[in-house]
């Protein structure tokens, strides 16, 4: 499924508006677009922790969330973006998304399935051509339902998850929308992602508190599987967001990104060779939730994407001060 092959590239200066931009994802994604020129403008509910704070006053913002339609149609005719950027997903508290889903799944269904189609409906209206948003590779089953060593977009969604189901539902609503509408609208389906600015609890808090802790004195213990996991790097994501936006001509509806894969053992030995006054224990687990390992060649393909931050580059950085 493609999207409409007339939009166009995303020219410098242009406005964006952000949903969930204040989010860990959306943060990143916020200075990204600064950092190229653009025009910024956010959407999303007041937040905790002010993951913004070091580009204050560079972009505009308006306190609201996609359960408001009224809300969504005004700020678009205000604003009059070229594209949108959706980061916006159902998070309660410092609980991951995965958590939150499963704790109370009717918001979780208003937010990224109703809240999304809202949003659809209103970029349609105002009749903006290129719509870029966040799905998951959770919409994939566990990993022993797939035989293929990497799954590409053709592999069933076998969701085991709210989260996971509600972006599959997602998906299915943007493909109905290319189909209806002809709009550009690509999702794109983010790993395990980690960066400077992750705050909450989820599955990759055990693995943030690990990186932080390289170059540190005294000890530390993760208990956690061994098995391969694909993860990336927020600024990654970000740069493959914007690839998604500048990106002149047709896109697939859906794609799956992905910036390396290593196993826990691998991110330990890293940590340990930065770390000669850190003693770090391995305890490890069976896993819990193992999702199949993704292909990104589609996305690499057709964008020229090439992801920039490898294990060690990860690691320094969240080592760093800029890593808390």
């Amino acid at each position: 499924m493609t999207a409409s092959s007339d939009a166009p590239s995303l020219e410098a200066g242009a406005g964006v508006l952000v949903v969930g931009g204040r989010g860990f994802v959306g943060s990143h994604i916020v200075r990204a677009l600064l950092a190229r020129g653009q025009r910024v403008h956010v959407l999303g509910p007041a937040m905790e922790h002010d993951l913004l704070a070091d580009v204050s006053g560079a972009f505009d913002e308006t306190v609201g969330g996609l359960e408001d339609r009224a809300l969504l149609r005004d700020l678009l005719a205000r604003f009059k973006p070229a594209a949108v950027v959706s980061c916006a997903a159902f998070g309660s508290g410092r609980e991951g998304l995965m958590r939150s889903g499963e704790r109370d799944a009717d918001r979780a269904f208003a937010i990224n399935v109703d809240g999304f189609r809202r949003l659809i409906e209103a970029v349609t209206e105002a009749g903006i051509r290129r719509l870029v948003w966040t799905s998951s590779t959770v919409v994939y089953g566990p990993a022993r339902e797939y035989t293929a060593p990497r799954v590409d977009e053709t592999a069933p969604k076998r969701p085991r998850t709210v989260y996971g189901l509600t972006k599959h539902l997602a998906e299915e609503v943007a493909g109905f929308a290319v189909r209806r509408h002809g709009l550009d609208i690509i999702g794109l389906r983010l790993p395990l992602v980690l960066g400077p600015g992750l705050w909450y609890q989820g599955a990759a808090a055990a693995l943030a508190d690990l990186l932080r802790a390289a170059g540190s004195r005294g000890a530390h213990h993760i208990a956690f599987h061994d098995r391969p996991i694909d993860l990336m790097h927020v600024r990654d994501v970000a740069a493959a967001s914007l690839a998604a936006l500048q990106h002149a001509g047709p896109l697939a509806s859906v794609y799956n990104i992905n910036g390396f894969t290593a196993s826990v053992a691998d991110l330990v030995a890293e940590v340990r060779a930065r770390s000669a006054d850190l003693t770090v224990t391995f305890e490890r687990t069976e896993p819990g939730d193992l999702f199949p390992l993704v292909s990104d060649a589609r996305f690499r393909r057709d964008t020229g994407f090439v992801p920039a931050i490898d294990l060690s580059a990860l690691v320094a950085d969240m080592a760093s001060a800029g890593g808390q």
